[in-house]
């Protein structure tokens, strides 16, 4: 028996089928929630997805706090943008809203791909304890688990948030030796690997 560690977004999750699905129902939530035209939102999306990929994809920005207070600095100015473009009234707790937006939505959507509900019913029947390991927040990484059937088959789900920490910094994995009470085996990555990850710092 192994701990197996399965990322979420490429792995389980794909997110050529969640982005175009998540756009149009988080419209729709907002629409039906807050007011105003469908195309509103739709647009207010686009406009804050775009900022959103723009600023964490800067490095300066994961220097402003911890994994944390950056993600939930960005996630509220993310919603208080689409509002803005929207035109309605911001909400009392963007932070809130987001997490709702994120995990009932994501929870709607089936984006798993073909093969992991087989292939994760494979590995528990082998008898291997599994987990999710992913950069994203509690509410994203549940949602898309939810939507995608697997949710009550892992474990334990790793989040970024859980962690405090992103998945290229060795306090994420350490937490997670640490909160497991094993001690695992693991050879180091090469250099180069170490390096060509940091410099992705994608939502895994």
């Amino acid at each position: 028996m192994a701990d197996v560690f399965l990322d979420l977004w490429g792995v389980l999750t794909d997110s050529r089928k969640m982005t175009p699905a998540y756009r149009e129902r988080a419209a729709d939530f907002l629409r039906t929630r807050h007011g105003g035209p469908i195309e509103a939102w739709l647009r207010a999306h686009d406009v804050a997805a775009a900022w959103y990929e723009q600023h964490m994809a800067r490095p300066e920005t994961w220097d402003a706090g911890t994994w944390i207070e950056v993600v939930g600095r960005a996630d509220s100015e993310n919603i208080l943008r689409m509002f803005r473009e929207a035109g309605v009234p911001p909400p009392a707790d963007p932070n809130g809203l987001s997490r709702a937006l994120e995990l009932e939505v994501m929870a709607g959507i089936d984006a798993a791909f073909p093969d992991a509900r087989p292939a994760v019913a494979r590995l528990k029947k082998a008898g291997h304890r599994l987990y999710v390991s992913t950069n994203a927040t509690e509410s994203n990484a549940r949602g898309a688990l939810s939507g995608a059937k697997l949710l009550t088959e892992f474990d334990t789900v790793f989040t970024g948030e859980r962690q405090n920490a992103g998945k290229i910094d060795v306090t994420y994995w350490r937490g997670i030796v640490e909160r497991l009470g094993t001690q695992p085996r693991l050879a180091g990555l090469p250099q180069y690997v170490e390096d060509a990850v940091r410099a992705e710092r994608v939502r895994a």
